[in-house]
């Protein structure tokens, strides 16, 4: 394999990944954005059969994408979006009572 195949294949990845962040997210999402994650999960996959890219080189990819569509890292919006816990170690959902615009606006 040769570089520019990489390279082909992880410019690929990014677009598939940005596309995907554009559709939704883990939390918020349709079927059409189900079925676009698992066609890219088996595009990761091919490329780490082949050996043509690093389990890493594919992350990189990933977060690269994450990072232009939702202007933060993914471990960091995860975090950010984590429901807060209550006493009991339990998510208090009583933070997300409010509407999704008036939670942004707070931000």
């Amino acid at each position: 394999m040769n570089k520019n195949a990489k390279y082909r294949f992880l410019s690929k990845l990014e677009r598939l990944a940005e596309e995907l962040y554009q559709r939704g997210d883990s939390v918020s999402h349709d079927d059409e954005w189900e079925k676009q994650r698992s066609f890219m999960s088996g595009f990761c996959d091919s490329g780490l059969t082949i050996s043509l890219v690093t389990q890493e080189e594919v992350q990189r990819a990933i977060d690269k994408a994450h990072m232009r569509v939702y202007g933060e890292e993914r471990l960091a919006r995860k975090e950010r979006l984590k429901p807060l816990e209550d006493e009991s170690g339990e998510p208090d959902w009583d933070a997300f009572e409010s509407p999704t615009f008036e939670r942004k606006r707070g931000t």
